[in-house]
């Protein structure tokens, strides 16, 4: 059967979900950054599976764009949501299914807990808690590949008040912050103007003024520019400015460039 992977992913831990569930389902993998360009996204596989991060207990907010661009041409066999997190997913996945229902039903949901990446709140993890994530993390991407192998109908329980609290709440307000999101990023004197922030950005929040970055109200938070900066001359408010950064130490930059 054909089957096509759908990924977003701002510093790598979902690619690498996403790469490792297509070489286990001989499946063509699809960026979301990209296909939102599109007028249109056309769905036309067997089985069909959605990786994506937990932002804020929620589901990032590119998903809604492209959401709204679907052209179902056949409805799928099989569907399957996948999310990574970095503590707790909330109902993030079982949100995004609620979104898909009108156009099939999801029959597989499962999360996959990954390095933690939101440095404008958290910490990232120390190297040796990084590296036991990601071999933990193949051994849940096996399972997960060997249910969806088998058909199995399985839906992760979050079914907990605070679950509900937590995405309903938390996630809502999350994403009613995002248009003033970009009013506490700046770029240091470290800044050489590569460009790498623009390549990330997958929304193409990021553009260039006298060579520095400057970022518009369409910000995700997916924390790309950040992260993946060479120089750690990007920051979100003073709390990163002495805070290391985690890209996923698997996946290459050029990887996750739009273009």
């Amino acid at each position: 059967m054909n089957t096509k992977i759908y990924y977003f992913s701002g510093t790598g831990n979902c690619l690498f979900v996403a790469k490792n569930l297509a070489n286990k389902l001989n499946a063509q993998l699809l960026n979301v950054s990209k296909l939102i360009k599109d007028q249109e996204i056309v769905l036309d596989s067997d089985v069909l599976g959605f990786v994506f991060p937990v932002y804020a207990y929620t589901y990032p907010k590119i998903l809604d764009t492209f959401l709204r661009k679907i052209d179902l041409k056949k409805a799928p066999k099989f569907v399957f949501i996948i999310i990574t997190y970095g503590s707790t997913p909330g109902r993030a996945a079982h949100k995004f299914a609620m979104k898909l229902k009108k156009f099939f039903k999801v029959h597989y949901i499962n999360g996959v807990l990954m390095p933690e990446n939101y440095v404008a709140i958290f910490k990232p993890d120390s190297p040796e808690t990084i590296e036991q994530k990601i071999s933990d993390a193949h051994l849940k991407i096996d399972k997960i590949s060997e249910d969806i192998l088998n058909n199995a109908d399985y839906v992760e329980v979050r079914n907990k008040p605070l679950d509900y609290i937590k995405t309903g709440f938390v996630g809502t307000v999350f994403n009613l912050f995002l248009p003033f999101s970009h009013l506490f990023f700046s770029s240091n004197d470290n800044c050489n103007g590569c460009d790498i922030c623009v390549k990330i950005c997958p929304v193409n929040n990021i553009k260039k003024s006298n060579n520095k970055p400057k970022w518009n109200n369409k910000c995700i938070q997916c924390m790309a520019c950040v992260n993946w900066c060479p120089k750690k001359s990007i920051n979100y408010t003073p709390i990163t400015k002495k805070r290391e950064r985690y890209t996923n130490p698997l996946i290459r930059i050029n990887e996750l460039f739009k273009e």
